[in-house]
């Protein structure tokens, strides 16, 4: 009887694998140049530690003051950037794609 299944949850674990949705974001871009830096801002102006960032919807990476840089797929962006003990900040933004480097200021204010 194992024999049966073993079939079956071999090709639906393919066929989940192989869509691309388990593990990559449509926002992201798979280029080895970042185009994306976002520097974060605290209200008195001094960097914050690191903050999740979100691109339409889909959680893409962590941030900080070390490492700034995402590899942002090309278009129109919605990015949410959301730290503890701040609001979260939103704003629609257009990548202009490899190989320009763009910069986000972006400034956080306490919850």
């Amino acid at each position: 009887m194992m024999k049966t299944w073993l079939p079956m949850i071999i090709g639906l674990w393919l066929a989940v694998a192989s869509t691309g949705c388990v593990t990559t974001s449509p926002a992201i871009s798979k280029s080895k140049l970042g185009n994306l830096q976002i520097n974060l801002l605290s209200p008195d102006d001094a960097p914050t530690e690191s903050a999740d960032v979100y691109l339409d919807g889909l959680f893409v990476g962590n941030v900080s003051k070390d490492m700034p840089v995402l590899y942002v797929k090309r278009g129109s962006r919605t990015i949410r950037v959301e730290a503890p003990g701040y609001k979260p900040y939103e704003r629609q933004i257009t990548i202009l794609g490899d190989p320009n480097h763009q910069v986000l200021q972006v400034q956080l204010k306490r919850e």
